[in-house]
């Protein structure tokens, strides 16, 4: 038997992108490695934003007006992550995992997981974060965690198929 929080993640279109086999056991994914081979939490290098009526993420100015900083004034670059005074990506701890710019492209880093590649916005439903960056989700009427858009999810806010 499965529960709401442990069904295959499926894209917007309802296509399977993720066994549930290849997930964590809470339903998230295995972390990401940079290019040492470090393990790494994606969330971890996510500055705290709010989201526009297109949930798009806020960014802040920074007083100098030549960065951007989250909510709680770190810096950050144009895509969220934090970064270092030189542009570095670092987590939390304000430790380096992705060197300068070179590794980025865009403002993002590869991600590259144990098994594959993918686009994690094509399987992220469609919620809120609440402050310590969790999604904010609704129940259905048979007490599936679902999306602002009625979409199953697991308890991460990925869309998951029937069988979740």
């Amino acid at each position: 038997m499965t529960s709401g929080n442990t069904g295959n993640l499926v894209d917007k279109f309802g296509r399977k992108k993720f066994d549930k086999r290849q997930l964590q056991s809470d339903g998230d994914f295995p972390k990401l490695f940079n290019y040492s081979g470090k393990r790494f939490d994606i969330k971890d290098l996510m500055g705290v934003f709010n989201k526009d009526g297109n949930h798009k993420i806020m960014l802040i100015q920074s007083k100098d007006g030549k960065n951007f900083e989250d909510n709680n004034g770190r810096l950050v670059n144009e895509k969220g992550y934090l970064i270092d005074r030189n542009g570095n990506v670092i987590d939390a701890e304000n430790k380096k995992v992705w060197w300068l710019l070179k590794h980025l492209k865009h403002g993002e880093f590869p991600k590259i997981f144990p098994y594959t590649k993918f686009n994690i916005k094509n399987i992220q439903g469609d919620f809120d974060l609440d402050p310590l960056g969790n999604p904010i989700l609704e129940k259905d009427g048979e007490g599936h965690s679902i999306d602002r858009q009625g979409r199953r999810v697991n308890s991460r806010g990925y869309l998951i198929d029937q069988q979740g």
